[in-house]
């Protein structure tokens, strides 16, 4: 049997297949004006509902197997999908009973449910982790860029796709308000003389965003990680909670900075100008601090924020 063949042909016919599908699901959902996060999850949800009519996703010694084709891709420099088959997995398919699963599930099955399964686990991750590019085609009904590719190893923030839709729907504008009002709503006045006498104040707004941040690049990057150690430990310290009631009972979470840690800037305003206003006056800071990585994914947010207020503006002129 060519475990190779079997398994890239089923992995790429369900990605193809899923591919297509996410697209129709989203332009339905579009059309019966439903909000993008409603679109999101149901096509999660219709992906994970397909994924459970498969033995491998509801039997445990074959879930099980599939964690052993996964932790054991590691242990080989190059062929690993084809190796892996071959060695680990098959030698520990051959040792299951016949009464743990049905007598007729071959080998040969259980390779095609996990390309299967594997490309629905791609299609998920990739359409959850680039979800700020496809609600820009979602809120824009455009959909003539759509694919679900992974733009490793460069940020999909910096992919042409992305760039391309900014540009398309958000392009910048030149902002000339006065935002000293929107500016006081979030610090206070000794906060203020702080900056002005230069000394690197971080509001608790600001230090539970900066941890928001620093979750959100780790969850965006599982592939290859883009926080190093330095700027973890200053962002750690910057931070320095101590909330001892989180060990003892959910309090915790009713607290604005658990809020804004779990729900990022709408935690922060619903007032996008404040929102805007507020990541800059952090990026101020990360830039001091030379938080590269940190200050990189701040400025996407800011360059994104400023586009919806151009956007904004010329819809009100």
């Amino acid at each position: 049997m060519d475990y190779l063949k079997t398994y890239n042909s089923n992995y790429n016919k369900a990605y193809r297949i899923g591919e297509s599908l996410i697209k129709h699901k989203l332009i339905q959902f579009n059309k019966e004006s439903l909000s993008y996060t409603r679109a999101l999850n149901l096509t999660l949800e219709l992906f994970e509902n397909f994924e459970k009519k498969y033995s491998i996703k509801k039997e445990v010694r074959l879930i099980e197997l599939k964690n052993i084709y996964k932790n054991s891709l590691g242990n080989y420099s190059k062929n690993s999908i084809e190796l892996t088959l071959k060695n680990e997995v098959k030698k520990r398919f051959s040792k299951l009973s016949l009464d743990t699963i049905n007598v007729n599930y071959t080998f040969d099955i259980f390779i095609r449910e996990l390309g299967i399964s594997n490309a629905i686990n791609e299609l998920s991750r990739i359409f959850s982790n680039y979800s700020e590019m496809y609600k820009m085609m979602y809120n824009n009904d455009f959909f003539e860029l759509f694919e679900i590719k992974d733009y490793h190893p460069i940020d999909f923030r910096d992919s042409k796709n992305y760039t391309g839709l900014l540009n398309k729907f958000y392009p910048l504008e030149k902002l000339t308000e006065n935002y000293t009002e929107t500016f006081s709503v979030i610090y206070s006045d000794d906060s203020i003389d702080d900056l002005e006498n230069n000394i690197l104040y971080f509001s608790e707004k600001e230090k539970a965003f900066l941890l928001h941040s620093i979750y959100k690049i780790i969850e965006e990057s599982k592939t290859s990680a883009k926080l190093n150690n330095t700027e973890f430990y200053k962002v750690i310290s910057i931070v320095n909670l101590k909330d001892e009631s989180c060990l003892t009972s959910d309090n915790y979470k009713n607290s604005d900075y658990y809020r804004i840690l779990s729900g990022g800037l709408e935690k922060i305003s619903l007032d996008i100008k404040i929102q805007n206003n507020f990541i800059d006056i952090l990026i101020s800071k990360t830039k001091q601090l030379k938080l590269k990585n940190i200050t990189k994914y701040l400025s996407e947010k800011s360059t994104f924020l400023k586009a919806q207020i151009a956007r904004n503006n010329n819809k009100a002129k």
